[in-house]
């Protein structure tokens, strides 16, 4: 059976396709900025951490500190994404990381940079990011229509995933030619342009005149959820598969890079662009189709196939052959991610977008800071990351079996669902 099927699409608004469309235009050359910027800081501040300690358990908890705050704070930013103009909100994210690396950038030229000012960072920008995706991923089905969903929500994917590609690339070659203060610099700039293009969006999105306090509104978002069956479904699925995916990818591949490979900073620059390239032709690959006929068994046919992907990953000891498991699956998350996001899209009432979407993400990855703490301890207890990835791998090529007869993700159909049919 073919992944990948497809239904007459509609790419018109009203007679004007998504590219005349100037808010959502201006959206997607922010998220082209933004995105690389933030992964370019995200290389320096890896390859720093691993260079100025050789204790492993400080490099995991980089990614444990950005996490626990996102994870406690994005239903708070989806309530103030539903109460408050979206693009404001996106600015004053951009513009405090940009102000954030501004500090950074000072610490390293007076070289007082220290572990415990990164992971201070860390925690700083996990929280902007806590306000910044509730805005973004609710802002986007507010500027499009619903048979626009699928082709605009690639393109937004298009252009975050020019950052795993972008930035590594960007960061690795200033790392080894220019210096940690080259990489932080260009980051900077980045996240500034990004914050300007945002105030370009002239949409008039009035804010909320809601009678209700900020904790009753987060109840009626997760009230709304707890009735959509859809929702359910997709939340304990993508609990589980952040918990043994993202942990040990997120930590292992620079690990890999320099304790397995025994490669430098352009070595992590080929596993991250490895896996940008490949996420951005899945990207282009939904851009340029027809919108999925039967989205809910290309996410169960692609889970599968991205843990496997994972355990040959963890097996490898080549570098370039890691580097083309790893762009298979960048290829693979993206054929699970856009059809997830548009189905709930579409699935979700405007007015409840920003909490909804919020609290799927909070939901979603509410394991991923316990999955960073498992990893690094075990990586601190003396367990070889390969094996712990072999073994995420196999984990989430079991949640995808789990759920192949699943007839709410499997029944799902863009040209017939509407908002309600999977609420009880």
């Amino acid at each position: 059976m073919s992944t990948v099927e497809s239904m007459p699409d509609n790419n018109q608004k009203d007679g004007t396709s998504i590219k005349r469309n100037r808010n959502f235009v201006f959206l997607l050359m922010g998220a082209f900025f933004s995105a690389p910027g933030y992964y370019v800081y995200l290389i320096g501040a890896e390859w720093l951490m691993l260079s100025i300690t050789d204790d492993r358990f400080f490099f995991g908890m980089l990614f444990f500190a950005a996490s626990v705050p996102r994870l406690l704070l994005l239903t708070s930013g989806g309530v103030i994404a539903d109460r408050f103009n979206k693009r404001t909100v996106l600015f004053l994210s951009d513009m405090t990381r940009a102000l954030l690396l501004f500090i950074l950038i000072l610490l390293v030229w007076t070289d007082t940079i220290a572990v415990w000012h990164l992971i201070v960072m860390a925690v700083l920008f996990g929280i902007s990011d806590a306000f910044s995706h509730p805005a973004m991923n609710s802002l986007t089905p507010t500027l499009l229509e619903e048979n626009q969903l699928q082709r605009g929500n690639s393109l937004m994917q298009m252009a975050q995933q020019i950052s795993p590609i972008l930035g590594p690339a960007l960061g690795g070659s200033m790392i080894v030619f220019l210096g940690f203060t080259g990489v932080f610099i260009v980051s900077f700039v980045m996240l500034v342009i990004a914050s300007l293009t945002v105030l370009q969006i002239t949409i008039t999105e009035n804010e909320a005149k809601s009678s209700k306090k900020p904790l009753e509104e987060l109840k009626d978002g997760f009230v709304y959820m707890m009735k959509n069956k859809l929702l359910l479904n997709i939340m304990v699925m993508a609990l589980f598969i952040n918990f043994f995916f993202s942990g040990p990818l997120s930590i292992g591949i620079p690990i890999i890079v320099k304790d397995i490979f025994e490669s430098n900073a352009l070595g992590l620059t080929i596993m991250e662009c490895a896996l940008g390239i490949g996420a951005l032709s899945g990207a282009i690959l939904l851009a340029t189709r027809k919108n999925l006929k039967r989205p809910g068994l290309v996410l169960i046919q692609c889970t599968f196939g991205l843990g496997l992907l994972y355990v040959l990953t963890g097996a490898s000891f080549h570098l370039i052959a890691s580097a083309c498991f790893v762009a298979t699956m960048g290829f693979m998350t993206q054929l699970v991610n856009i059809p997830l996001v548009t189905m709930l899209q579409q699935s979700t009432e405007k007015k409840m977008l920003g909490r909804v979407m919020s609290v799927l993400m909070t939901v979603s990855t509410g394991l991923i800071p316990v999955s960073y703490a498992v990893t690094s301890s075990l990586i601190a207890m003396g367990v070889n990351i390969q094996y712990i990835i072999a073994t995420g791998g196999i984990m989430v090529m079991l949640i995808a079996l789990a759920n192949s007869r699943n007839k709410r993700i499997l029944g799902y159909q863009f040209s017939k669902q509407e908002a309600s049919a999977e609420v009880s």
